[in-house]
């Protein structure tokens, strides 16, 4: 499945299923992903003001309590729309992806990705 590209925004957004705040730092950030560590079926989406290196847009995660792992997913854009991209990781990895991206500093071994599939 491919979503259309967003629009250009002014700052970063951070969301889960309760808030979005578009006026934070890495310590709320950080709060987030330890609050989706203890909530059940809760989700961090970091959305960039615009696509960073290697076409990043946003990162999300959310944990799989099965597989007691988190899944970072990647939203990628491309000229047909942007792409989601995952892998399974532990949570030190997690919090770095998320501080990275804030940090514009996020690249990542994309074989180590693979296509979300609906």
């Amino acid at each position: 499945m491919v979503f259309r590209n967003m629009e250009e925004q002014s700052t970063y957004t951070l969301r889960n299923q309760e808030m979005e705040k578009m006026s934070f730092g890495e310590e709320e950030l950080e709060d987030f992903l330890e609050d989706m560590l203890v909530t059940p079926d809760q989700f961090v989406v970091l959305t960039a003001p615009k696509a960073q290196n290697q076409q990043i847009r946003y990162v999300q995660a959310r944990v799989h309590e099965e597989e007691e792992e988190i899944e970072v997913e990647l939203g990628i854009e491309e000229a047909d729309g942007t792409h989601l991209y995952h892998k399974m990781c532990g949570e030190e990895e997690c919090v770095q992806v998320f501080l990275d991206f804030f940090h514009n500093g996020l690249t990542v071994n994309l074989k180590a990705y693979q296509p979300v599939a609906f």
